[in-house]
């Protein structure tokens, strides 16, 4: 679980900004995202598919929109937690192997799993839509599992965090 709870981020935007009383904050997290691939390259646009718990755990940074205060940072990996892997995930490149084809069907169409850095406005109950500048080949986007349409998932990723390169095992994930 990240450093902050649920319930202490659901505080955290009600209140506000405590420096200047401003409604808007921008939210920055690591949450999971689907590119499709076809022959091992994206055939359309990142794809968000995590919950909202998910969300709150990969948040690291919290900023208000009108005055920039900062309202929370976390540098700990968002993933597994390790102590400095923020800064090694944002700034490396994967290290999964983006896969040309289905390996049990030979389909050439793949969805390939990644965590992806996204920040979002968000102003009372409302949030804007998730952004993310980063791509399959930029630093910050981390692949961990591989689905194929027919076959289901055919491949994850457990050797290491997938974020940070922090050995397993990884503390366990939301379902």
């Amino acid at each position: 679980m990240s450093r902050l709870s649920e319930r202490a981020f659901a505080e955290m935007v009600e209140a506000g900004c405590p420096a200047c009383g401003g409604r808007q904050l921008n939210l920055r997290s690591y949450v999971d995202g689907l590119v499709p691939l076809m022959e091992g390259e994206p055939v359309g646009p990142v794809k968000w598919v995590y919950k909202g718990e998910m969300f709150v755990d990969g948040l690291y940074e919290i900023t208000c929109g009108a005055c920039q205060h900062l309202l929370f940072t976390d540098d700990r990996c968002p993933r597994c937690h390790a102590e400095g892997g923020l800064a090694r995930g944002l700034t490396t490149t994967n290290t999964y192997a983006v896969p040309e084809r289905c390996s049990r069907c030979e389909h050439i169409e793949v969805r390939y799993i990644a965590f992806v850095p996204m920040r979002v406005k968000y102003e009372g109950k409302r949030a804007d839509r998730a952004q993310t500048s980063v791509e399959l080949h930029d630093p910050g986007f981390h692949g961990y599992r591989v689905d194929c349409k027919d076959c289901g998932k055919i491949a994850e990723r457990a050797d290491a965090c997938p974020i940070c390169e922090s050995p397993a095992p990884i503390r366990a994930r939301f379902s």
